[in-house]
C-alpha cells in the first residue's frame, strides 16, 4: 500500500489508556522532533483528558497523537500541548485533521499551541490553519530560554489562532475533512 493510500484510510479517535504503550513508542521514535515527557504524564492524559486527546490510526497502528485541554482560566480556548505524526505519514494532513477535530470537539473560539523557534514546519502549519479557518494567528514569546535556566530547552512561542467561527469550522469539515 502506498503512503497516499494509507493516509486515505486513517481514522481519528480519543486516546485510551491501552494506547499509551504505542503512543510512547511513537514519541520516542520521533525525538528530537517532539518533546518527551514521562510515561506517567501520558497515562494521566489518557485517564483525565481522553475527551481532548486524540490518536490517528492507519493500517491497524497508531500513527499520530495529539494532546491538549481547555484551560480553566480560558474556557473559550483549546490549548494543544503536543502533536506528533509518524515520519512515514507526515505531509498528508493528519496533523491538521487532528487539530481541527480537537477544535471542533472542544467548541473553542480560540486555539493555542507553543512552538520552538527552530520548528519551522509547525509554525507554518499553524499559520496555514489560521488561513484555513479564515482568522488570525498571533505569535508571542511565552517562555524564554532563561525561563528554562538555559538548560538547552529552546524558547516557547505561543501561537493564538482566532476567533474561530463555527461557520468557518463547519465549512472546513465539509470541504476538507469530509
Amino acid at each position: 500500500m502506498s503512503k497516499t493510500d494509507a493516509v486515505k484510510a486513517f481514522s481519528i479517535r480519543n486516546v485510551a489508556l491501552a494506547d499509551i504503550k504505542d503512543v510512547y513508542k511513537l514519541l520516542v521514535a520521533n525525538r528530537p522532533y517532539v518533546g518527551l515527557n514521562s510515561r506517567y504524564t501520558y497515562f494521566l492524559l489518557a485517564k483525565d483528558f481522553s475527551n481532548t486527546c486524540l490518536v490517528a490510526e492507519a493500517e491497524g497502528k497508531i500513527v499520530a497523537f495529539s494532546s491538549g485541554y481547555i484551560p480553566h482560566s480560558r474556557p473559550d480556548t483549546f490549548f494543544n500541548w503536543e502533536v506528533v505524526v509518524h515520519e512515514d505519514y507526515r505531509g498528508n494532513g493528519i496533523q491538521r485533521s487532528l487539530l481541527l477535530h480537537q477544535i471542533k470537539m472542544s467548541g473553542a473560539t480560540y486555539f493555542e499551541s507553543t512552538v520552538n523557534p527552530s520548528n519551522e514546519v509547525s509554525k507554518r502549519n499553524l499559520y496555514e490553519l489560521a488561513i484555513l479557518l479564515n482568522t488570525h494567528c498571533n505569535e508571542s514569546l511565552l517562555f524564554s530560554e532563561e525561563d528554562f535556566e538555559n538548560d538547552g530547552h529552546e524558547a516557547e512561542y505561543l501561537f493564538r489562532i482566532g476567533p474561530i467561527s463555527q461557520a468557518s469550522l463547519d465549512e472546513v469539515f465539509r470541504t476538507i475533512i469530509g
